[in-house]
């Protein structure tokens, strides 16, 4: 019973995390993020990011659920969930029984909640926004960022509001307010640059 509710809990937890867009850097940014495969025109991307691209056709192509941590962060809370009520309802059903059809729905819920999320995350976005749109566009920081880490800027378009994680190769710190220019788009996140001297 303790094993469930700890399960149910931890699982639990990071499951509303990943709804609520809180686990930025773990792998849930890119379950909801639109996969675009487009070059960028962006001087002097390092190596790592050549790396980063390399790993993730790699992880494309060879992509398996039990390797993916929103797998195990939904197997784990209904594994426990499953186990909780079945604690619950069926007190006397024989422990090793609860604990297979508590695994079992932990699995199978994982599995569906891996696919699901692998298949929103490769929806083309041509037919919503080309990249050629964002390019140039000034956008505006909302989540503070610098050279060494992602964060995150808004822009409109289309008379829409639109959301984007942000990167950026200058050697300084975006506070949140501050207007960046659009040089170009990687995996759904935009490299960004200063607006300053730059009309908007």
């Amino acid at each position: 019973m303790l094993v469930y509710g700890l399960c149910f809990m931890v699982g639990g937890i990071f499951v509303l995390l990943a709804a609520a867009g809180g686990l930025d850097g773990v792998d849930f940014a890119g379950d909801f993020d639109i996969d675009v495969e487009t070059p960028i025109d962006v001087d002097d991307i390092d190596v790592g990011t050549q790396i980063d691209q390399t790993l993730t056709a790699l992880r494309n192509r060879w992509w398996l659920p039990f390797l993916s941590l929103r797998f195990w962060t939904f197997a784990l809370c209904f594994f426990g969930l499953t186990g909780l009520l079945l604690s619950w309802a069926q007190p006397d059903l024989p422990r090793w029984l609860a604990a297979l059809l508590a695994l079992l729905m932990g699995l199978f819920c994982g599995l569906v909640a891996a696919l699901v999320l692998r298949s929103l995350a490769r929806q083309p976005v041509s037919s919503l926004i080309r990249p050629e749109e964002l390019t140039g566009q000034i956008a505006t920081v909302e989540i503070p960022f610098d050279a060494h880490s992602r964060g995150k800027v808004y822009l409109r378009l289309r008379d829409s509001t639109i959301s984007f994680f942000a990167m950026t190769q200058e050697e300084r710190e975006f506070q949140k307010g501050d207007a960046v220019l659009v040089v170009g788009l990687e995996h759904n996140k935009l490299w960004v640059a200063s607006a300053e001297g730059v009309d908007g």
